[in-house]
């Protein structure tokens, strides 16, 4: 699982290419940039009560 802080519209951006054909996406965060294979991404996960959010990924072998 990879569990990286964001601003609120980017968990915006990332459900709705989650939500769309899936590739790769950019994620940047307060830990770095990422880049993810939303085709492999089983879940996302916001954790809910902080200014910034807290978006966790997970996915299958």
């Amino acid at each position: 699982m990879l569990l990286v802080t964001v601003d609120d519209s980017d968990v915006t951006a990332l459900s709705a290419a989650y939500a769309g054909d899936g590739g790769f996406h950019q994620v940047t965060s307060e830990e770095g940039d990422n880049v993810v294979n939303l085709s492999k991404v089983t879940y996302l996960r916001v954790l809910p009560g902080e200014a910034k959010s807290r978006l966790g990924f997970g996915g299958g072998s």
